[in-house]
């Protein structure tokens, strides 16, 4: 069942002469995760801040259970890719206050909560540690507890492995896909990347986004069952067929941007 619509979404920002997303149709089904992939300036991000309500559309409709969304809300939870931990505020208190915030709990249940979502997600004995006081992977863990603390039905996660090394972003993952499929429902996720086995181990569908104006090129389904051993997946002659794919109409995209901007510019 569709729980996210974009409908013939435009979006240019203020001062701007050229859009950032442009005529963008997509449907998004409950329990679905979704991969958004393309190169830099293409409008992954852009198309995130609408589904969170933070930017309005110029022209299109755009949907959250077939109503139209008119700004942020509790029903959609962000990850970004910089923590956006507040930095006063122990990893305890960020999760904390969000369930205060979110009205899910309040004083010793809130803090009951928070420490078991900082045990999923094996931060067991930073309870009062601060944000600085933490890796770049912990502050992460700890930004997606928090984010799932909202227990929203869609989760809006921009880069949100991009600023982690390369064994932390796989621990990272692995928790990202048990959270999605924990608990009674699938959560919605919407997860914008630039790295494209990321896309295909963790997605349903990857969306294939042009570089420019943000449209898309291409939705790829992605055909492997889950659970998903990823050092069998990337073995497999489709998961190397559909890799290629992707990689091609990218570059292909952006050959073609760099030539139309020498032509123009006369070179």
């Amino acid at each position: 069942m569709p729980i996210l619509t974009l409908d013939s979404v435009s979006l240019t920002y203020p001062g701007d002469e050229q859009p950032s997303i442009s005529n963008l149709s997509l449907t998004i089904n409950e329990g679905e995760f979704i991969a958004v992939i393309g190169p830099s300036g293409c409008g992954k991000s852009s198309t995130i801040g609408l589904l969170a309500g933070l930017t309005v559309p110029t022209s299109g409709k755009l949907e959250l259970n077939g109503l139209p969304i008119q700004g942020p809300g509790p029903d959609r939870a962000i990850v970004f890719q910089d923590y956006s931990l507040f930095p006063w505020m122990t990893a305890l208190d960020n999760i904390v206050f969000a369930l205060q915030e979110a009205g899910r709990a309040k004083g010793e249940k809130a803090v009951q909560q928070a420490i078991e979502l900082l045990d999923m997600v094996g931060l067991r004995n930073i309870h009062r540690k601060y944000p600085s006081e933490l890796s770049g992977g912990m502050r992460q863990r700890v930004a997606i507890a928090r984010a799932f603390a909202l227990d929203a039905p869609v989760y809006l996660m921009d880069e949100p492995f991009g600023a982690v090394d390369a064994r932390n972003r796989v621990s990272l993952q692995e928790l990202l896909l048990r959270l999605w499929a924990g608990g009674s429902k699938k959560k919605t996720i919407f997860l914008v990347t630039h790295d494209i086995d990321e896309a295909l181990y963790l997605a349903d569908r990857v969306v294939v986004f042009t570089p420019g104006p943000g449209r898309i090129r291409k939705i790829v389904e992605v055909p492997f069952p889950r659970a998903r051993n990823r050092y069998l997946l990337i073995q497999d002659a489709r998961y190397i067929d559909l890799r290629n794919e992707i990689l091609s109409l990218i570059q292909h995209d952006i050959l073609e941007e760099l030539q139309a901007v020498e032509g123009g510019a006369g070179i």
